[in-house]
């Protein structure tokens, strides 16, 4: 299903990417050998949100094959991999769990396997067939909500606190080159809660997805 390029998307680059280059400039702007011209600030304007939204592409290319570092929370899955287990951090609920697994069965479908705790689960040892299953199940139920309102902002929240969890990341080894200890320590601050608040993120956009599913049943 193709969606319509909106504002918020461009920022889910354009904010990170900003950062990045703003934060490049404030370190090793003193060393470039360039006149500021004057009358051209349009130029500069253009210029910067160009940088921006391609350090962005980068930024979230490099967030997509990363995203390990977030789901460590859950035992290195993905929260859509682990929702349909009993007692799992994602739909802690267990009226809400049976709810959606009677929601998803069909003659078809087996959902054999997810009886099982998510304590049981074993952080590198998981069932590889079971958390493509469950991958598939959420694919399924993303579909038909993909286009509510309350899933598109989670989803750009998502992407955007983890954009700006690679960057904090990136600010580390920026600030360590430089040898800035005060940045430094700030940098693992930043990274530390953009980390945290990136996991509540996708948490809850499994979460939310799941209720408005149940919803419009």
């Amino acid at each position: 299903m193709t969606e319509n390029f909106t504002l918020e998307d461009l920022f889910i680059k354009i904010i990170p990417g900003g950062v990045v280059v703003g934060v490049l400039y404030f370190v090793y702007g003193d060393k470039l050998d360039y006149k500021i011209v004057q009358g051209v600030d349009f130029l500069y304007t253009f210029l910067f949100f160009t940088f921006s939204f391609l350090t962005g592409e980068i930024i979230q290319t490099i967030a997509h094959e990363l995203e390990f570092i977030i789901n460590i929370f859950f035992k290195f899955n993905k929260p859509s991999e682990v929702f349909l287990y009993k007692n799992n951090p994602v739909l802690d609920n267990e009226n809400i769990r049976l709810q959606i697994i009677q929601f998803l069965k069909s003659d078809e479908d087996n959902l054999d396997g997810f009886e099982n705790t998510y304590n049981e689960l074993k952080w590198f040892r998981m069932n590889k067939e079971l958390q493509n299953k469950s991958q598939g199940y959420f694919w399924k139920i993303y579909t038909n909500v993909s286009n509510e309102n309350e899933v598109k902002i989670f989803n750009r929240g998502y992407l955007l606190t983890r954009g700006l969890t690679i960057v904090s990341l990136m600010l580390i080894v920026i600030f360590s080159v430089e040898k800035n200890i005060f940045f430094i320590l700030y940098s693992c601050i930043l990274f530390l809660m953009f980390l945290w608040r990136t996991r509540g993120m996708a948490r809850t956009l499994v979460f939310k997805t799941v209720l408005l599913n149940l919803k419009n049943k």
